[in-house]
């Protein structure tokens, strides 16, 4: 990371003061922020747009190909508001957010934090930085939030100033020792173990492929005693919605793993434009092909 003792660069700069404004705008001027967010990446971001189309030819190979090409444009117009709301997360007065959001399921999750900490398993939909900070505001309590850090200490510095602003502490992602600690203390803590990892993994199965799938959810439940619960956060017009569910662990770590994938399937069936398909799910694979071409993988993945 780069010295973090100094301003970030100022188009961050410019980008930080124009997300304050976006957050503090109409729902109506958001839409159209989106609308530019989603010109842009059309634009500028034509090797995430790529991994959409990749990743929907994958898992979807049911639907027609002009089908599979209006959820890609939908997925991006998706992509765009999550960017939205993401500058909700951060900058948006309570007030702003809380009235907007339809929960259910929030009652075991409260009655389990009477009794100590809670592991929250979230999904990368896009809206999920959001869905970090409505949890916190519905249980009237800060998170403890799994993140990954931005590669430039100085923007990195200004995001997570707007996350502890709603999180009581951002747990690096590779830092389980701290989630075990946090659990332990008797806090919440957010958790996404639905992206591609090489290590402490199972091969399970997601739209048909083999993917690998992080194994340490049960772990850190076994270790700590701390209850599972699945976190669904969407967005709905210009509402969302905070749906928790709670899960039990069978004690095979695989099979959870297993199961838990197969719910989050489910979950994206609903609304599969709203998933975070721009990221190479599938980049690890049990025999060691590779499903994606050569443009879409960076130097070491080749």
């Amino acid at each position: 990371m780069k010295d973090s003792s100094a301003e970030p660069p100022l188009i961050w700069q410019w980008a930080f003061a124009v997300g304050r404004r976006i957050a503090r705008s109409s729902p109506a001027a958001q839409h159209r922020s989106a609308q530019f967010v989603a010109w842009m990446t059309h634009l500028a971001a034509r090797r995430r747009v790529a991994i959409i189309r990749a990743n929907i030819d994958l898992c979807f190979p049911e639907l027609d190909p002009e089908a599979r090409a209006r959820l890609v444009q939908a997925n991006v117009r998706s992509m765009a508001l999550g960017v939205i709301d993401t500058l909700l997360a951060w900058f948006a007065p309570d007030a702003t957010i809380v009235h907007r959001i339809d929960v259910r399921g929030l009652g075991p999750l409260r009655a389990a934090l009477e009794r100590g900490g809670a592991l929250c398993l979230y999904a990368h939909f896009h809206s999920i930085e959001l869905g970090g900070r409505a949890l916190s505001l519905m249980l009237e309590r800060p998170m403890h939030q799994m993140v990954r850090r931005h590669n430039d200490a100085r923007v990195e510095q200004v995001i997570d100033a707007a996350r502890r602003s709603f999180c009581g502490k951002t747990i690096e992602k590779h830092q389980l020792a701290d989630i075990v600690r946090s659990l332990r203390e008797g806090h919440p803590v957010g958790y996404a173990p639905d992206q591609n990892f090489k290590r402490h993994i199972a091969f399970v199965p997601f739209f048909g492929q083999p993917a690998a799938t992080l194994t340490t959810s049960a772990r850190l439940a076994r270790m700590t005693g701390a209850p599972v619960f699945c976190i669904w956060f969407i967005r709905n017009g210009e509402r969302f919605e905070l749906d928790i569910e709670s899960f039990t662990p069978s004690g095979n770590d695989d099979d959870d793993a297993a199961r838990w994938m197969a719910l989050l399937e489910a979950r994206i069936r609903r609304t599969p434009e709203q998933y975070l398909w721009a990221h190479r799910r599938f980049k690890t694979r049990p025999d060691g092909s590779v499903v994606y071409p050569a443009a879409l993988l960076k130097p070491r993945d080749r």
